[in-house]
């Protein structure tokens, strides 16, 4: 992709997590949003028919992500946790807003869904028990949840604590998984 359309989109995506901080996604106007990335009006309708449309495409930004973190090493765990954390702490501010705020709600369980949905491609074969999927929405709802947990009790439970808690909990509920 060119540099310029990757430098665009992810002005793009940092203005709207900067939004989000104050607004609902469904009250953030386009001319708000290149107001805050310093892009024109223009150049937003090259890449996007919507708001909304940011957030989408972070969400595949976010699942491409995950796969490949987990592409050929089905139980390389650590490194899931590493690439989610890395990529929501980039987008920190916004991320936190949306965990926090109930209007932005929906956004959140649409990152649940994106990330099941991945684990799901990712982890299962066509052999896998009905209850691997189950195990899967657990696991994902669980990874979201915790964050969303840590940031309205970021005094009483550190980073690290969040970050080994986290692989702890991937590490057992995929070792439940039918081989």
């Amino acid at each position: 992709m060119d540099q310029r359309v990757i430098k665009t989109k992810q002005a793009l995506t940092t203005a709207l997590f900067s939004l989000l901080q104050t607004q609902t996604i469904d009250t953030i106007t386009v001319t708000a949003l290149c107001r805050t990335a310093k892009i024109n009006r223009r150049t937003f309708y090259i890449h996007y028919d919507h708001v909304s449309d940011i957030f989408e495409d972070y969400q595949l930004q976010l699942a491409d992500q995950v796969a490949n973190s987990l592409a050929g090493e089905r139980h390389n765990l650590n490194n899931l946790v590493q690439t989610f954390d890395k990529i929501l702490m980039a987008n920190f501010d916004g991320f936190k807003y949306l965990c926090l705020n109930r209007q932005q709600h929906h956004l959140v369980e649409d990152l649940q869904q994106m990330l099941f949905e991945t684990l799901c491609d990712t982890l299962l074969t066509s052999q896998a028990a009905p209850t691997d999927s189950l195990i899967l929405s657990a696991l994902a709802s669980g990874l979201i949840n915790t964050y969303v947990y840590w940031f309205s009790h970021d005094d009483q439970i550190t980073y690290d604590a969040l970050t080994e808690t986290n692989q702890q909990l991937v590490k057992t509920q995929v070792a439940l998984l039918t081989k």
